[in-house]
């Protein structure tokens, strides 16, 4: 078969390291090179045709589709890869997108085509991947928002509960067009069309001239936000191109690596950080279970996934790697990883030297966010990495940390004292899909406020304390989680631990923590709050509750969802009081919501008819900034 290529040929290198990364100096030295001599695609089908080109016949991508243990696996080599992504982009192409204005949406866990047809709808125009765990009202609404006129989903026999999301979301988005089923063998409803008919008929050479403007949007990502309606993020094949760049030169990455990528695909986590970064390197990209490290046969076969494969690298998020800690590593040998990543959030101390300890890998923390494309800062992963720090800025990019207290974000930080973080560079998205999402978060001259805090060093590493708006805010004395979080996660028997601020009348509000014990662990919560009161540092810090929970609240990539917690914590809050006024044997139903306006409203049912001590239980919670409502009934 002829290699197919579109009409530019500037990109026939891939984005392999081009030297080792140790310290600032050499990404300075990077940035001493001409741009598009480092960097010459222009689009995101520049980077497949290189690697395709070079590396034809070395493995691109393998979906696990039945686990690591069982057959069914689907590899592709590069060449191959590039021949459905061209083929994807043909169908979509055909069905409008690029041309039309709408885009094509993805709701659909990773099967075997999710990531070919990922990239080729963004090589026809515009592409956006939904998390399929998003209730129908949630995914409705970002269908309409981006004018989605073309969605792919699994078959019902693949995956029922998406497919019964879908068929409803499909009567209420006036948009769609086209629905495209993968995996189908049946026959299909109106309106639903096989896509692996249809993308098999389709060409393997470009039936179209793609854009070459780097400027170009080519994928919307929904972020986690927790108020109102989740916004959209728009990224450029720039933005990708760059972001993919960077990885691979201060991570080290080249076609002998391979990663076992353990995020989903509607995560920058997934289709940058161990996707794109990996693929445009000529590398090798392992998916270890249709739903990523949700799976927990995933979870449980990991090691031996990553020796079928000779994996080099390994990832999860802190939570994730908390959970490979404690999975043995056994007769399974891993000596062929050379590192493991970690991001999405700071990852605890206790928890990278127990993983470290336990596994004999390297940990390196990295830090972006969906609107850098995942990319801000890396520990070089041919050099060392430093404990606490996400490492260097990405190169042609610039890190900044202004005063907390300066509303204009002018007064620059010296090294060492913490502020909040603004990014600039070619990896910074142009904005949201909402240009009223844009406000507090892109500056006049194109810095993004990152919203967390941390502090350079004097070698220009970055190191993070904390998200400002995680701060808890004690009597106006700034608390960083990871201060109580740090001390907790040292104790025997803690897996994983998580502070947040708790309503207080007086302080405004103080630390609570909730902890999570190692499997088959005991903790003794006297000991544990012992070793807190001896160990953390600051006395506004030290947590006055301590709650065991068998599992923290995470979100769709494991992130800990610290709104669930906070309302928990506003549970506990209510519980103590009821406990100190009708005493600790009074059952009572406490519920936690929000009101139209996002207001927090708490409803309290307590099984007493004492009034007089429901008017204590009213006047104790009214001065706290949620709204309560308080029922008394027969006990």
């Amino acid at each position: 078969m002829a290699m197919p290529v579109s009409s530019a040929l500037s990109s026939q290198i891939t984005t392999r390291f081009t030297q080792p990364v140790k310290t600032i100096a050499d990404i300075e030295a990077l940035e001493q090179r001409p741009y598009d001599s480092l960097i010459p695609a222009r689009n995101l089908l520049h980077l497949f045709e290189a690697t395709a080109r070079l590396h034809p016949d070395r493995p691109a991508l393998t979906v696990l589709t039945k686990g690591s243990r069982e057959p069914d696996d689907v590899t592709l080599t590069h060449r191959q890869l590039l021949a459905e992504i061209i083929r994807a982009a043909n169908l979509f192409r055909s069905h409008g997108i690029g041309k039309s204005g709408g885009t094509a949406a993805f709701l659909c866990p990773i099967l075997p085509p999710l990531f070919p047809s990922l990239l080729g709808a963004q090589v026809a125009g515009v592409a956006s991947s939904i998390n399929y765990l998003l209730n129908e009202d949630a995914i409705a609404d970002l269908l309409e928002a981006q004018s989605a006129t073309v969605l792919v989903v699994p078959s019902e026999a693949t995956d029922r509960a998406i497919w019964a999301k879908a068929a409803n979301v499909a009567q209420r988005v006036p948009s769609l067009k086209t629905i495209l089923v993968i995996g189908a063998n049946n026959p299909l409803p109106g309106g639903f069309l096989n896509f692996d008919e249809a993308v098999a008929r389709a060409h393997d050479t470009l039936d179209f001239e793609p854009s070459t403007d780097r400027a170009a949007i080519c994928a919307l990502f929904h972020t986690g936000g927790t108020t109102g309606r989740p916004k959209l993020v728009r990224l450029t094949h720039g933005n990708q191109i760059h972001a993919a760049w960077s990885f691979a030169q201060v991570h080290g990455l080249d076609e002998l690596d391979a990663a076992v990528n353990g995020f989903p695909l509607f995560h920058v986590g997934g289709t940058i950080t161990l996707g794109l970064s990996i693929l445009a390197a000529g590398g090798h990209v392992i998916m270890p279970s249709p739903y990523s490290l949700r799976s927990p046969d995933a979870i449980r076969d990991y090691w031996h996934t990553v020796e079928r494969f000779g994996a080099t690298i390994v990832s999860g998020v802190p939570t994730s790697i908390a959970a490979l800690a404690e999975v043995p590593v056994g007769s399974s040998d891993i000596s062929t990883v050379r590192m493991a990543l970690t991001g999405g959030a700071v990852a605890p101390k206790a928890v990278s030297e127990r993983f470290q300890a336990r596994t004999g890998i390297t940990l390196f923390e990295t830090y972006g966010m969906t609107e850098t494309a995942a990319a801000i800062a890396f520990n070089p992963g041919r050099g060392t990495p430093v404990q606490g720090s996400v490492g260097f800025r990405a190169p042609f990019a610039k890190t900044k940390i202004v005063a907390l207290d300066d509303a204009d974000l002018k007064t620059e930080c010296p090294p060492l004292t913490s502020g909040l973080v603004l990014v600039s560079g070619p990896q910074v998205f142009p904005g949201y899909l909402d240009p009223r999402h844009n406000k507090g978060v892109l500056t006049d001259d194109n810095w993004i406020v990152t919203g967390d805090v941390g502090y350079l060093t004097p070698d220009q590493r970055l190191v993070l304390t904390g998200r400002e708006k995680d701060l808890i805010v004690r009597s106006g004395h700034n608390i960083d989680p990871a201060a109580i979080e740090d001390v907790a996660n040292a104790f025997p028997g803690v897996q994983m631990s998580s502070a947040v601020g708790m309503p207080d009348a007086y302080a405004g509000e103080v630390p609570i923590l909730f902890v999570v014990p190692s499997p088959g662990q005991t903790i003794d919560l006297a000991e544990l709050r012992e070793h807190l009161e001896r160990n953390v540092n600051e006395p506004p810090a030290k947590p006055k509750r301590v709650v065991l929970l068998e599992s923290l609240p995470v979100t769709a990539v494991g992130k800990i969802f610290k709104p669930t917690l906070r309302d928990l914590a506003v549970q506990e809050k209510v519980r103590s009081e009821i406990d100190r006024i009708f005493g600790p044997d009074t059952a009572a139903e406490i519920r936690v919501e929000k009101d139209s306006r996002l207001n927090t409203l708490v409803h309290v049912t307590v099984n007493s008819n004492d009034q007089d001590r429901r008017k204590a239980l009213a006047e104790s919670l009214t001065p706290l900034p949620q709204t309560y409502r308080i029922e008394t009934r027969s006990s």
